[in-house]
């Protein structure tokens, strides 16, 4: 008998955009970390939309101080648009996970 609770991958939610969509960027340093995600936002944003709002907000250090993270959160106009946001942070390199 299937277990009706299983997740299952062939099965994608369907989101309907745009939609506002949350990041979670760890990185060590704050700064760094806030500088790479505007560059990030400038570069893979659809440019003919405008300039649009986010918030950046701290969301915690770890206990040792030694990461931080900060959450992300904008509205996206299409899948490419967040996966390429997903990307591109992804790529930064003082960026260590991006969630």
């Amino acid at each position: 008998m299937p277990d009706e609770n299983r997740f299952d991958p062939s099965q994608r939610p369907e989101i309907t955009y745009p939609t506002e969509w949350s990041f979670k960027v760890i990185g060590t340093d704050e700064e760094d970390l806030r500088r790479a995600v505007t560059i990030t936002l400038a570069v893979c944003l659809d440019r003919d939309s405008g300039e649009r709002p986010y918030e950046l907000a701290l969301s915690r250090t770890s206990g040792r101080g030694n990461y931080v993270s900060l959450g992300l959160t904008l509205t996206v106009l299409s899948e490419a648009e967040r996966d390429a946001v997903f990307t591109g942070l992804a790529d930064c390199p003082e960026i260590r996970m991006v969630i």
